[in-house]
């Protein structure tokens, strides 16, 4: 089995602790992984720095994109991204999801991810 591209969505739910914990562990496992592509809400990043009392998403050796980047490799299935977490996934976010609203990456990736069924 071939290495894991994987995308991570973080959003401005309380929670950050959680995202925060899934990076550490990804980059534990950089051996196992392609590529990470990580993007993450104005809100996101708001709560981080609220509850950790730190930046320290920016230190993270992935790729990340900006939420209105449509251009993003994972907003396209061509890019074929294993598979996609959200952590933590706000409310909004959630029903966004479930509707179908692509009106950023997060909700596009997500719509990507489960158009091609990873």
């Amino acid at each position: 089995m071939g290495k894991k591209k994987i995308i991570v969505a973080v959003t401005g739910a309380s929670g950050a602790i959680y995202a925060k914990l899934l990076l550490d562990n990804l980059q534990k496992l950089s051996g196992q992984i392609e590529r990470v592509g990580v993007v993450m809400s104005d809100n996101a990043r708001e709560v981080w720095r609220f509850e950790l009392e730190n930046t320290a998403y920016e230190q993270y050796p992935f790729d990340f994109y900006q939420k209105m980047d449509f251009n993003a490799p994972f907003a396209s299935g061509s890019a074929k991204f294993d598979t996609m977490i959200i952590i933590p996934c706000s409310m909004g976010t959630l029903g966004r999801n479930a509707q179908g609203r692509s009106n950023d990456l997060i909700s596009r990736a997500a719509d990507v991810v489960l158009k091609e069924r990873r």
